[in-house]
């Protein structure tokens, strides 16, 4: 006969074959399953729906958000000394402190109790539990980290070395499935982190042939907590507050975001890292950064409680993302896209390098020059002064590089159907004096770049306040070489220009037939980034904006232009969208710039 222990005995063999399965495609979070603290409530987390997979194979699911109040002391006692958590006599839950793993379990419970009939005439009725309700339990693990309950702050960083340089699993049944680590003072959330020992199952991956490479899951949770942990100090400091990576941090990851105050704009050096690093700065392109990113994390965490000779052996590169174009005319006036920071303790003598001593001998030798507006340092400083954010890697020792296989070259056009174009263009546009002029004071390799650039579509075929905005921006200048034509290609030659003013004109009829907010727009020297900004903006914004700009440039008088650049400019700073987009770790960036590929 089917019983219930032949029902039983058919479930245990499926859960065990199940685990097997889970074992085999290994832990971590399927979906969903983040932690984030309630706002207005101190002692409340929230858990959203989600799934995921224990170390020892059972599933874990939460088919809706749920709210875990760490005040609940009946139920959170009862599952402590149901989990065998309880074998020591402790404070109440509510006046817990300390470091704890917030992490889920799967629990099995009988429920909805039936009555069991008598098998013979004599014996009595009973009730007994006629379902097995399996169910998933949010629970508490303390972690014990040897150190002081009062220095919260400090043992974060001490328990991210722990983790991620050490492998430690400390604090991590294999029948629990990880997802956040709190610190409590006296039941209060002091800070939650979630990636330090949260794991992604589909990012898991075993190390490189037995060496000792981290799977990439603990390497990517690390980069994450590193980057969680810094928005956080900058949030809690301000974005211009300088620190030295070692106070808040024992172990850095291989690569990841690097505060654009730890590099001194004045000065060019670095206090970010050890002074005994050889930390280098050096420009790329924005759509390489992921994947030298991807590619630093291969290598193993930078340890900051090495000693000083330990840590000369590190090389670390500060990557400053450039769009394409702007990466090649800038690798074409610099002599190297690299350039050596020193550390911001110049008179560290007793840390100083025995290189870094010749090299301060012979510069007091050698006279000094002073280097105009346009030497290489200002260069180097205008560039930092326009970054929103920087990223590091740490580099290997042993250097390689791919050799030169083939040599890029500019493609040829039909230059007198494109000089014939241009000329129509500016004789349609009434601009043919200004223009004439401009070339009259401009350079023969100039009026050449200059030309090819007027012929291209998104001047030739795009909106005629693009045109006149050009030849506005020309007319200051002086003198008129390649490098300043390039230098405004840069900020015009974008594949989609044009539809963001097209937003605009959409949007507010008054914005389009206006001809003098066109004209006032053109003098500007503003419409590149007014298109940009137009091309992001939610409609609600833009709405706003191309009100302010009719009231600011509608008029005929002198000061119109001004105040349209004003406008922009405020706009651009009270929108975090119109601000460089943040390239992802792990994901595709968002390029804004044009992706230019030449074949020879």
């Amino acid at each position: 006969f089917l019983d219930a222990q032949a029902l039983n005995t058919e479930q245990d063999y499926l859960l065990a074959r199940l685990a097997d399965y889970g074992r085999a495609a290994g832990f971590g979070v399927i979906q969903g399953l983040e932690v984030h603290a309630e706002e207005g409530k101190a002692r409340s987390l929230v858990v959203e729906a989600g799934h995921g997979l224990t170390p020892s194979g059972a599933q874990v699911l939460l088919t809706q958000a749920l709210e875990v109040d760490l005040a609940a002391l009946a139920e959170g006692q009862r599952l402590d000394a149901s989990f065998g958590l309880a074998g020591l006599p402790k404070p109440p839950p509510y006046n817990r402190s300390g470091l704890f793993v917030l992490a889920l379990r799967a629990v099995e419970y009988t429920g909805e109790p039936i009555t069991a009939y008598p098998t013979s005439l004599e014996g009595p009725r009973s009730t007994q539990d006629g379902s097995v309700i399996e169910a998933t339990a949010v629970t508490l693990i303390p972690y014990a980290d040897g150190a002081a309950s009062s220095e919260l702050n400090q043992r974060r960083r001490h328990v991210a070395r722990e983790i991620f340089f050490e492998q430690s699993l400390k604090g991590q049944p294999e029948d629990v499935l990880p997802l956040a680590m709190l610190a409590l003072d006296h039941g209060i959330v002091r800070w939650l982190d979630s990636y330090m020992v949260r794991r992604e199952i589909a990012q898991r991956e075993r190390g490189v042939w037995g060496l000792g490479v981290a799977p990439r899951a603990l390497r990517v949770a690390h980069l994450r907590q590193y980057s969680d942990q810094l928005d956080e100090l900058q949030a809690q400091r301000g974005n211009d507050a300088r620190f030295v990576a070692s106070e808040h941090f024992s172990v850095l990851p291989p690569a990841g975001p690097l505060p654009v105050s730890g590099l001194d704009g004045d000065t060019l050096r670095h206090s970010f890292f050890p002074a005994e690093m050889d930390v280098a700065l050096s420009l790329v392109p924005e759509d390489e950064v992921p994947a030298l990113l991807d590619e630093a994390l291969r290598l193993p965490p930078i340890d900051l409680e090495m000693t000083g000779e330990a840590q000369a052996g590190t090389s670390v590169l500060v990557l400053m993302a450039v769009p394409r174009p702007q990466f090649h005319n800038l690798s074409q006036s610099l002599s190297k896209i690299q350039r050596p920071l020193p550390p911001a303790q110049p008179n560290l003598i007793a840390k100083r390098s025995p290189i870094l001593a010749l090299e301060q001998l012979l510069v007091r030798r050698l006279p000094t020059v002073e280097e105009g507006g346009d030497g290489v340092d200002s260069t180097w400083r205008n560039l930092l002064a326009q970054q929103q954010q920087l990223w590091f890697v740490r580099c290997r020792n042993l250097a390689y590089k791919a050799e030169v296989v083939g040599q890029g070259m500019a493609l040829a056009i039909d230059e007198v159907k494109a000089e014939e174009a241009v000329s129509k263009r500016i004789t349609e546009a009434n601009l043919k004096t200004r223009f004439n002029k401009i070339l009259s004071h401009a350079t023969r390799p100039a009026a050449a770049e200059l030309t090819r650039f007027l012929s291209s579509p998104v001047l030739l075929q795009g909106p005629e306040v693009a045109l006149k905005a050009v030849v506005a921006e020309l007319e200051r200048a002086e003198t008129v070489d390649s490098r300043k034509v390039r230098a405004l290609e840069e900020r015009f030659a974008q594949p989609d220009f044009g539809s963001g003013l097209s937003r605009l004109q959409a949007l507010d009829p008054a914005f389009a037939s206006n001809n003098r907010l066109q004209e006032n727009l053109a003098k500007s020297g503003r419409l590149a980034e007014l298109d940009r900004l137009a091309r992001t903006l939610p409609e609600a914004s833009l709405a706003a904006l191309a009100k302010n700009l009719v009231a600011a440039g509608g008029s005929s008088d002198e000061a119109a232009p001004q105040r349209i650049a004003e406008a922009v400019t405020r706009a651009a700073k009270a929108s975090a969208i119109a601000a460089p987009t943040r390239l992802s770790v792990l994901g595709s960036p968002r390029l804004s710039g044009p992706r230019i590929i030449n074949r020879g």
